[in-house]
C-alpha cells in the first residue's frame, strides 16, 4: 500500500469522529484506529503471500477488553497456542457484566490487536485466528 496514501488517510481520519477504518487490497491490509484525533496504524502483508488463512475475531459488543479473568493473572488464551471452537479467548467488561469473546473455529490464536484494558467498540478487530486445516491441525502451530 502506498505510504503517502496511508498518511493522507490518517490525517483525514484524525479530523473525524470515525474510530476505526480498515482497507484490504491485493497487497495487504491497512488498519487505522482513531482515538481522540491520534491515529495509530498497522499493516499486514496479504495472507496469500504466507499461504496462511487468517480469520479476524471481532468484538461482539462495546466494552473494556480483558485478556485474563479479573480474579486470575493467567491469560485466557495465550497467543501462539491452539484454541478450540467456542473457547473463551477474552472477556468484555460492560459495567459489572463480563461478556465472553469466543474462538469462531479451531485454530491457533496468532495475535491480539487491542491491549488488555482497552475500550473497544462493536465490530472492532480484537485478534487473528489461523483456522485449523482440514486434517484438524493448524499449520504453523507453535508448540512448547
Amino acid at each position: 500500500m502506498n505510504p503517502n496514501f496511508a498518511l493522507q488517510l490518517s490525517q483525514w481520519l484524525a479530523r473525524t469522529d470515525i474510530g476505526y477504518l480498515e482497507l484490504q487490497g491485493p497487497q495487504g491490509c491497512l488498519r487505522l484506529l482513531n482515538h481522540d484525533g491520534q491515529v495509530k496504524s498497522t499493516t499486514t502483508d496479504h495472507v496469500a503471500d504466507t499461504g496462511l488463512a487468517v480469520e479476524p475475531i471481532t468484538a461482539p459488543s462495546v466494552g473494556i477488553l480483558l485478556l485474563s479473568h479479573p480474579l486470575h493473572d493467567a491469560p485466557l488464551a495465550p497467543t501462539g497456542q491452539p484454541v478450540a471452537e467456542g473457547q473463551v479467548i477474552a472477556l468484555l467488561r460492560v459495567g459489572g457484566l463480563l461478556l465472553p469473546v469466543v474462538a469462531p473455529a479451531n485454530g491457533v490464536l496468532l495475535r491480539f490487536h487491542a491491549a488488555h484494558g482497552t475500550t473497544v467498540g462493536w465490530g472492532t478487530p480484537l485478534a487473528d485466528l489461523q483456522p485449523a486445516t482440514r486434517s484438524g491441525a493448524a499449520r504453523g502451530t507453535i508448540r512448547p
